[in-house]
């Protein structure tokens, strides 16, 4: 697309909406007091964060219990992108909902959506239930882009990039959090230490998080502008959002990188198996073989945590409840996630030590990766959300004044590809050094933490006032297009390729997003009205 030094204003020659909308109708200080709007703001801000804590607590353990069910690398792909499927589809539908009848009513059923779909997962035994927890779930996930919407509604333009780098620390904040309360869940006793556990308290902050915005969250959508919208006709084309988003120039290209950067990250759906494979199997193999009796040891202490935990819910290991016993422990690791494990070899000799009464090695090996997995993603998913949280939460508070906002997305996309590609090559360069993954991982935390809130900031900003609720759900539905692809594109290239190649393969694509950020370069403003849908 051709480059422009103006700022971006809308089309004359476009036909407006049944009853066009004034700009101020848009600017809630029309309306709300600063008092009122900063109330709001932080209101919001405590919503987004409950909603995304019971989230980042389940979403770590997910390929766990995935892999509990018997669920290959390839079916793991499929389940975590299957809720971003689900948003793809519905979230434009509540961005619509939320432009025609207000912020508060849409915010309030996709809380309580929601909070179902956690009470889903605690009673999933199976895969395919697992799968309906984050359909439901899904489904109903519109509060995320409904939240932008609001945070956008009552911030004026040029403290957009502020206020969503605020909304990133939140989102890091609660990120770094949940994790570390979902590892330690896990070691609750009984059906709490398992699925059910983890279900039930991420229900219990969404029912709380129900509470608290039906008592102190205010509309901020205009009644005019709610009133305009009532008056449009739907439109019977379930894809005119997607239409009416992309003829808007600028704001398409924003979208498209949005979309190929989301894809690329996402490729990091899987890592946790990169990290069995690449780390935790290696380093445990290692302990085997220096203390074959201690690690038995430490072992058969764990399968008893695990009978335990199958008396108490009359059902499987891991605590699941009316969980049925899969055997699991005793089968080999997909061939993706390396070799069969055959034991400790002896001292001068090639044969392996016999395995010890009651187990076998590979049942050792298992009970002895499972913590240790989940130890280290747990950290490093922990490092991750403190990073952001100083990333967006401090940096990206004063970094915009500084740099506009096109260099920062040009620069978080190069520093993400290239973040990607330390994810990769640390585990050559640095082979079973678990420390050169925080390295990694703090690349690629910075380049998201740079790029994603401008992106979000650019799409409201070249979005019409009276329509942005329905652009930034067809946004974030094309960022769950990017979560479908992403994980199983990598989950493929995993089995496939190689170990490393999920990684590279976001790296590439990441680099494209850059190239793409270079069409915007010098572009500023955004358009107050957008062309009708044909």
């Amino acid at each position: 697309m051709p480059e422009s030094n103006a700022p971006l204003a809308a089309p004359d020659s476009e036909p407006s909406s049944p009853r066009p909308v004034s700009p101020n109708e848009g600017d809630t200080s029309q309306w709300m007091s600063d008092a009122a709007r900063q109330k709001a703001k932080y209101t919001i801000l405590l919503t987004a964060f409950l909603d995304i804590l019971g989230f980042s607590i389940i979403i770590p353990q997910l390929a766990v219990y995935a892999a509990q069910f018997g669920a290959s690398p390839e079916m793991t792909g499929v389940l975590t992108s299957i809720y971003s499927l689900m948003g793809f589809i519905f979230t434009p539908i509540w961005g619509r909902l939320s432009d025609r009848h207000g912020r508060r009513p849409i915010l309030l059923v996709s809380i309580f959506g929601t909070a179902i779909g956690y009470i889903a997962f605690a009673l999933a035994h199976s895969l395919p239930l697992l799968f309906l927890a984050r359909i439901v779930d899904g489904i109903t996930g519109g509060n995320i882009s409904t939240a932008q919407a609001y945070l956008s509604d009552i911030t004026p333009p040029k403290e957009r990039s502020k206020n969503f780098g605020l909304f990133g620390a939140t989102f890091g904040t609660a990120f770094a959090i949940g994790p570390l309360i979902g590892s330690a869940l896990t070691h609750l006793p009984g059906a709490w230490g398992g699925n059910f556990g983890l279900g039930m308290f991420s229900m219990t902050l969404g029912f709380i998080n129900l509470a608290l915005a039906a008592k102190f969250l205010p509309e901020t959508l205009s009644p005019q502008i709610r009133a305009a919208n009532l008056a449009k006709p739907p439109s019977p084309n379930p894809i005119s959002g997607y239409v009416k988003t992309l003829s808007i120039p600028r704001l398409n290209t924003v979208v498209l990188i949005g979309l190929l950067s989301t894809t690329a990250f996402a490729t990091i759906q899987i890592y946790a198996v990169y990290i069995l494979k690449e780390y935790t199997r290696p380093l445990v193999q290692n302990e085997i073989q220096r203390d074959p009796n201690g690690s038995v040891q430490r072992a058969r202490v764990l399968r008893g945590a695990e009978s335990t935990t199958t008396a108490a819910t009359s059902g499987g290991e891991g605590g699941s409840f009316a969980l049925p016993d899969t055997g699991d422990e005793t089968k080999p690791y997909d061939p993706s996630l390396g070799a069969d494990y055959l034991g400790p070899v002896a001292t001068g000799s090639r044969q392996t030590l016999p395995p010890p009464e009651g187990l076998s090695w590979r049942h050792v090996e298992k009970l002895l990766v499972r913590p240790e997995s989940a130890r280290v993603v747990g950290n490093i998913f922990g490092v991750i959300g403190l990073l952001s949280l100083f990333i967006q939460g401090g940096l990206m508070r004063t970094l915009p004044k500084r740099v506009s906002e096109v260099p920062l997305v040009l620069a978080g996309t190069v520093i993400m590809a290239f973040g990607l590609l330390c994810v990769a090559l640390a585990s050559r360069i640095l082979p079973h050094q678990v420390w050169g993954q925080y390295i990694a991982c703090a690349i690629l935390t910075l380049g998201n933490g740079l790029a994603t809130p401008v992106l979000t900031s650019l799409v409201s900003q070249f979005s019409p006032d009276n329509e942005r609720g329905e652009v930034l759900g067809v946004f974030q539905s094309t960022q769950s297009l990017g979560r479908i692809i992403g994980p199983n594109i990598g989950a493929l290239a995993f089995s496939f390729i190689a170990s490393g190649a999920p990684f590279i393969c976001g790296a590439l694509i990441m680099l494209v997003a850059a190239a793409m950020a270079l069409q915007l370069r010098g572009v500023a403003g955004a358009p107050k009205q957008a062309p009708s849908a044909a």
